[in-house]
């Protein structure tokens, strides 16, 4: 869901005890704020279903900003959750007790293991990833009554290649890719392994691994985002380099028309990777600006102008998607008063092919007292 690397700072105590008082589940605290988000983008129904995903989390989860993926392209209001968790964190103890527990499901066992092997002088994965993991909730496509297990993304630490006279980078970004296999219950795959190396290899001296991640209910691939690239020329060179099996041209069409309206600061590469090499799909996460935090959704307004131009959008969802204005919101909760800041921190387009045939919106929210 985060196509940049996480920001690995620590999580207030004083937030996530705020939140504590204020609901006893995270389902509860969005159930109070789940009208901020258009329905035209995430149904009623869809809203519950979401919930009732969500319904065994703690509301400390939300100390770090709550994401959703909007599907643009697709008719129906619905939506899929993720969040980070950090190490140290009383979300994180809540999910390191749930998977040491002696009936913990393999899938809890293997986030608890990561966050205990992401903290402090623990050993390589340390050095080579952020403390903040990224956690993915698919909604959208399970049934009521089905929980499957998570998403696990890891950011790396790992720059592009440039310099690495010594292959530490190559071998912490190794360390990185045999843990996520591990946590979604796979063995490692030398063929899987060497077509992330080649990823990495075609890197250019402003790219970095964003994040590498995996999907243990979903069948097996590497999910790889790279970002860094800032110009048309930049992602159609990586993806040569690369060897993304899919043309050219109609990526390069697509990026240029909205480079051209100046749509984006910077994009960001998904790749599949499998072990007989890259999927044809490709993801590619276009950003507004180099932080985060857009505060209103003008900055938005090339990119879902030059979307709509290109038709691969429905006009109904880019029209809540524009009237919907991020920024910093005055709650009042029941032990005071919170923020509820709202903003939208990517736009992904999904190519297989060279047809276009997915259009995501990633926007978040985050609660927090008012006198943080």
């Amino acid at each position: 869901m985060l196509a940049r690397r996480a920001n690995a700072g620590k999580v207030s105590a004083a937030i996530e005890e705020r939140l504590l008082r204020e609901a006893d589940s995270l389902a509860a605290l969005l159930k109070r704020l789940g009208n901020r988000i258009s329905r035209r983008l995430i149904g009623e129904r869809q809203w519950e279903l979401l919930l009732e995903r969500i319904r065994e989390l703690p509301a400390t989860v939300a100390a770090q900003p709550l994401g959703f993926e909007l599907p643009l392209h697709a008719i129906p209001p619905e939506a899929d959750f993720g969040f980070g968790l950090v190490g140290g964190s009383r979300a994180a103890a809540f999910f390191e007790q749930r998977g040491r527990a002696p009936d913990a499901d393999p899938a809890a066992a293997a986030i608890a293991r990561l966050l205990a092997e992401t903290a402090p002088d623990t050993g390589p994965l340390r050095r080579a990833a952020s403390r903040v993991m990224m956690l993915e909730y698919d909604v959208r496509a399970t049934p009521r009554g089905v929980n499957p297990p998570p998403g696990i993304f890891l950011y790396p630490t790992v720059q592009a290649p440039a310099g690495d006279r010594t292959g530490q980078r190559l071998r912490d970004l190794d360390v990185v890719v045999g843990a996520v296999l591990s946590a979604a219950g796979r063995e490692p795959d030398a063929a899987e392994r060497a077509h992330v190396e080649q990823v990495y290899s075609a890197m250019g001296p402003h790219a970095c691994v964003a994040s590498v991640g995996a999907f243990p209910a979903r069948e097996r691939m590497l999910r790889v985002a790279v970002t860094g690239f800032r110009k048309t020329r930049d992602v159609i060179g990586f993806l040569e380099r690369a060897g993304w099996p899919g043309p050219a041209a109609p990526v390069a069409a697509a990026v240029s028309r909205l480079e051209d309206r100046g749509a984006f600061a910077h994009v960001a590469v998904h790749f599949d990777v499998r072990a007989a090499g890259l999927g044809p799909k490709l993801g590619l996460s276009f950003f507004a600006a180099e932080r985060e935090w857009l505060k209103g959704v003008r900055h938005w307004t090339p990119l879902i102008d030059g979307i709509r131009e290109q038709r691969l959008a429905v006009p109904e969802k880019l029209a809540a998607l524009s009237g919907w204005e991020p920024g910093a919101e005055l709650l009042f909760g029941k032990y005071g008063a919170l923020v509820l800041t709202r903003y939208v921190h990517h736009v992904k387009l999904v190519i297989t092919g060279d047809r276009f045939e997915e259009v995501k919106a990633y926007v978040f929210m985050a609660p927090r007292g008012a006198e943080h």
